[in-house]
């Protein structure tokens, strides 16, 4: 919704700093077009781009406390902050504006950097301590704002993307041969990894702290905390959980419709948005503005079924209908403005729907998180599947395989039947960690030998590729195997891909997402429920088709999950295949020097051949390549980052109690590839 930039260097105000500031505010426009503001202090320069919701006609932050010694910017929307701006009222601080965000100079006063806690929202700010010379950064709970940093040699440096960053002159440039890995795992970069060796993302419900030259990063909030806890209300009967939830739900909804602009919502077929549409119609009536999206290819088309939800509740309904020439169109669009490689292809048409509906609304309300909390992937129920198929016999396991590789031919279309079976047989006797993370990711790490350049694996040394999986783990205790799957999801899947996608699609349009299913107390009490009330046999989301069914048709609860899928396995096959092949020459690969190009030939040899369905991990080299071009010019050599202690990102160290370059252009195969008041009471002592 906005874009902020910033950097904290020696005391005094230095021109040089406030000018970068400024170049890197300008590279974040698309997120900001309504305003921009800057504040210039002794030691911290900040920039900040709107893109106005709450009081459109107001100044542009930064704000600042009463005597101006405390300046905050802030990237998102703060939910509670009616109740908030009440309260410190009451207190004696002064408003100049309603914007949401401008509680927080005046909650930093009252709480210093307990200011967090207080906070409901979506967010990613920071704020400048000036008597204390203090820098505190700030993210949500589940990381649906994003905000990297840089902890430089004599400037420590932020914000909310990440070529905004690189507009400072020392910020390093090459590619982290660890992350890297990772992403080819995961199909992201999981938090705090980012591409650049180095450069950090700050990680979802953790705070920043900025004093003396010292830089902590500490927890604040972590769900893992929530499961199976002791809570009366998941004694209840089901049926007064269901009620209960129903209810939070139309709170999380309205909370989240609070706006001075209008508000639509993203419409697939399935229950999620359904139930998001089902309670705004509870509150405001027909003519909600709905959008949603379908292919020419029927298997794809989820449009059929949204429409039928519309008009269930009367909705002011909108659908875009993709066909080749709009994916190429919007793979060219995220090409361009992508400046994190994110191996999910649903982000082409996540972008393509974000860009219809901005010219109607300025908020949309999603679905995203519900999957996370409510067991919605089929993984779940194939893990326990995958369990009782490894007590087979091992001859039987094997006439198994063969069996369905006969019964289930790769058919390249929608995640269907024969790409489930085949990723469910290629992970199944793997241990449950490895085996998630091959259903869930791009590229198996048994592969990374084969798809690596020699100089990455050697850089590489003794890494675990699933480590970042591994760690969120550390030092959790959870009452079962799904609620540890759910707690994986939320806190990589959900934060590092999901919401990483609908963050960058909409901003590059200069449209706001919100997700009711991510209001963090209807998370915590999601997750207190038991298993058996999310994942019943092969049924997900089994209390939340409960609560809803009053709202929805039958047809919506019992419909099979899709969403905003593409056709890619078939674009290649169909053309895009040959783009392909003359981007991964073996000269262009060699020349990149981060891959190999026998390793990227034979997926893609495998995929044109119908021998294997590779849509993943060649929208993720893709992806992955696009960007390059884009960084360091078509074609040309990646540097790579040395690995050592000293570089690697910051590490939490506390958990929360259980008590609360500049882009070069080109075109390749028709395909773009760019790349105040004084305060009158009493300083509250902290």
């Amino acid at each position: 919704m906005c874009g902020l930039a910033g950097a904290v260097g020696p005391p005094g105000v230095d021109p040089e700093r406030n000018a970068v500031v400024r170049r890197m505010t300008s590279t974040l426009f698309h997120r900001g077009p309504d305003g921009e503001g800057y504040a210039f202090r002794d030691g911290c320069s900040l920039g900040f781009r709107r893109l106005a919701i709450v009081d459109p006609v107001a100044p542009s932050p930064p704000f600042a406390s009463e005597d101006r010694s405390i300046w905050t910017i802030c990237n998102g929307e703060i939910y509670n902050s009616v109740q908030l701006r009440a309260r410190l009222e009451a207190r004696g601080h002064r408003f100049r504006t309603q914007v949401d965000t401008e509680v927080l100079p005046h909650l930093y006063e009252e709480h210093g950097p307990d200011l967090i806690h207080h906070l409901d929202g979506m967010f990613a700010f920071a704020v400048w301590d000036e008597p204390r010379r203090r820098l505190m950064l700030g993210r949500d709970r589940a990381g649906e704002k994003p905000l990297f940093y840089w902890n430089g040699p004599r400037d420590f440096v932020f914000a909310s993307e990440i070529r905004a960053m690189l507009e400072h002159p020392g910020c390093p440039r090459a590619v982290d041969p660890i992350a890297l890995r990772r992403y080819l795992v995961h199909g992201f970069f999981p938090s705090p990894l980012s591409p650049i060796g180095g450069l950090s993302k700050l990680p979802a419900a953790h705070i920043a702290l900025l004093q003396d030259g010292a830089l902590q990063i500490k927890r604040y909030w972590d769900l893992a905390d929530h499961f199976g806890a002791a809570d009366s209300r998941t004694d209840l009967p089901e049926a007064r959980i269901a009620e209960e939830l129903d209810r939070r739900l139309a709170e999380a909804v309205q909370r989240r419709a609070r706006s001075d602009v209008p508000v639509g919502v993203f419409l697939s077929g399935g229950i999620d948005s359904a139930s998001v549409l089902a309670h705004r119609f509870a509150q405001v009536g027909p003519g909600v503005p709905a959008f949603s999206l379908g292919h020419d290819r029927r298997a794809f088309d989820e449009a059929r079924f949204a429409a039928g939800t519309a008009r269930h509740f009367r909705a002011d309904y909108h659908e875009l209908i993709l066909d080749r020439s709009g994916l190429e169109e919007g793979l060219r669009r995220i090409g361009e403005g992508m400046d994190e490689p994110l191996g999910d292809a649903s982000t082409i048409p996540t972008h393509m729907l974000a860009r219809f509906a901005r010219q109607r609304v300025k908020v949309v309300l999603s679905g995203e998180g519900a999957d996370e909390l409510f067991a919605g992937y089929p993984t779940y129920a194939g893990h326990r599947y995958a369990d009782r198929f490894r007590r087979l016999p091992a001859w039987l396991r094997r006439a198994l395989r063969a069996t369905a590789r006969r019964l289930a031919p790769v058919s390249m279309g929608n995640v269907g039947v024969d790409y489930l079976l085949s990723r469910f047989l290629r992970g199944a006797e793997m241990d449950r960690a490895e085996r998630h993370h091959e259903w869930f990711g791009s590229l198996s790490p048994r592969a990374h030998a084969t798809v690596l350049a020699p100089a990455v694996l050697g850089a590489l040394g003794e890494d675990d590729a699933l480590a970042s999986a591994r760690s969120r783990l550390d030092g959790r205790r959870f009452p079962d195997d799904l609620a540890e799957l759910l707690y994986t999801d939320f806190t990589m899947y959900l934060q590092d891909d999901l919401l990483t996608k609908v963050d960058r699609a909409t901003m590059l349009t200069s449209l706001e997402a919100r997700a009711p299913f991510l209001d963090h107390e209807l998370a915590e009490f999601v997750a207190a429920l038991p298993s058996r009330l999310k994942l019943r046999g092969s049924t997900g989301k089994v209390i939340l088709r409960r609560a809803m069914r009053r709202r929805l048709p039958a047809e919506i609860l019992t419909r099979r999950k899709r969403g905003f899928n593409i056709p890619f396995s078939r674009w290649v096959l169909e053309g895009l295949g040959d783009h392909l092949r003359d981007r991964f020459s073996r000269e262009r690969v060699e020349a990149r020097g981060l891959l190999a190009f026998d390793g990227i030939s034979r997926l893609l040899r495998e995929h044109l051949s119908r021998q294997t369905d590779h849509r993943k991990p060649l929208f993720t080299i893709l992806a992955l390549d696009l960007w390059c071009d884009r960084m360091y010019g078509a074609g040309r050599a990646v540097p790579i980052a040395a690995v050592s202690d000293d570089e690697r990102p910051a590490r939490p160290v506390s958990r929360a109690p259980r008590t609360i370059p500049t882009p070069i252009p080109t075109r390749l195969n028709g395909l773009h590839d760019h790349g105040q008041q004084p305060h009158h009471g009493k300083r509250p002592h902290r």
